[in-house]
């Protein structure tokens, strides 16, 4: 299990370099981003769909795929538009505001209202008055969904665009590093030398000693890959301090991330998610310590990077 976990591990770390590094050509607009980034999202929500579909809460298919999509397509939409904007034939009718990493996520503020509206009015067209709270429940889980897998991805997908096309290969590279070295550690200790229960109820298997593991792992990847970035190849990145920091607080979100969709499973009655990546489960619990540790690995990226 571990192994296969290893071999397919690296085998994703290697196509996502391969993706960001093949995007270079075609900066700001990134296709292959865009398309890896919709696909492994709504093959995400489909997952989750299908998981929060085995309890009372119903939420809709379709509302939930389109929704992750608008996002995605929202996080892309203020750098096409600000690249557009230099262009003397679109100058004059598309004027736009700097683009800077925190006014980015409006586009994404405005499409997610947008969706919270539109799951409203959807709902209320099938509404029969059954006076069960059916309605609430299935636009409650339908955005819960959205927000849970395009919300919390729109970081992930931003960190493409931070400090220049080139430099966002460096801090994408460090959050997948990072959070899946909190992983492999959690997993590695906890399976060799776990024995303190972390989580019981929301994760059995879950450890004392695993968590110590994923934080140690988290760490060194995140020196590991900051020290080759600034000193190697002499881009952005974090000093020595500033690379242990990350490591502790990235790994510690990528490893409530986990727990996270852990719960979700065990509330659903599931082990995983599907079985569609060997060695992990389902694409959910690939990208479920992502999704918590990109918001926190962008905030600290903005904040202490030079």
């Amino acid at each position: 299990m571990l192994s296969t976990r290893l071999v397919f591990g690296f085998l994703m770390a290697g196509a996502l370099v391969s993706v960001l590094i093949v995007d270079e050509w075609v900066a700001p607009w990134f296709p292959f981003w865009f398309l890896t980034a919709l696909i492994v999202l709504n093959a995400a929500s489909l997952e989750l769909v299908g998981l929060l579909g085995t309890t009372t809460a119903q939420p809709s298919g379709n509302t939930v795929f389109g929704g992750v999509s608008a996002l995605v397509v929202a996080n892309w939409a203020p750098h096409i538009v600000e690249h557009l904007s230099t262009d003397p034939r679109w100058a004059d009718r598309m004027a736009l505001e700097s683009v800077g990493p925190i006014s980015v996520f409006a586009w994404p503020l405005f499409t997610f209202a947008a969706l919270v509206m539109a799951t409203f009015v959807i709902q209320s067209l099938q509404f029969r008055n059954s006076g069960g709270g059916g309605t609430i429940a299935t636009i409650s889980v339908t955005l819960l969904a959205i927000a849970y897998i395009g919300v919390l991805g729109g970081f992930i997908m931003q960190m493409r665009w931070l400090d220049g096309s080139h430099h966002g290969v460096v801090p994408l590279v460090l959050l997948v590093s990072t959070a899946k070295g909190a992983d492999i550690g959690a997993y590695t200790l906890g399976r060799l030398v776990g024995r303190r229960r972390l989580w019981p109820l929301v994760s059995p298997r879950k450890t004392v000693e695993g968590a110590v593991g994923g934080l140690v792992f988290a760490i060194l990847a995140a020196v590991l890959v900051s020290m080759t970035a600034r000193h190697l190849f002499g881009v952005l990145s974090f000093g020595l301090i500033e690379a242990v920091g990350f490591g502790v607080c990235v790994g510690t979100a990528a490893q409530l991330g986990d727990l996270m969709e852990s719960m979700i499973k065990r509330d659903c009655a599931r082990k995983d998610a599907s079985d569609s990546v060997p060695g992990y489960g389902g694409v959910l619990d690939v990208v479920d310590s992502l999704l918590f540790a990109g918001p926190v690995a962008y905030c600290y990226w903005v904040w202490f990077a030079r």
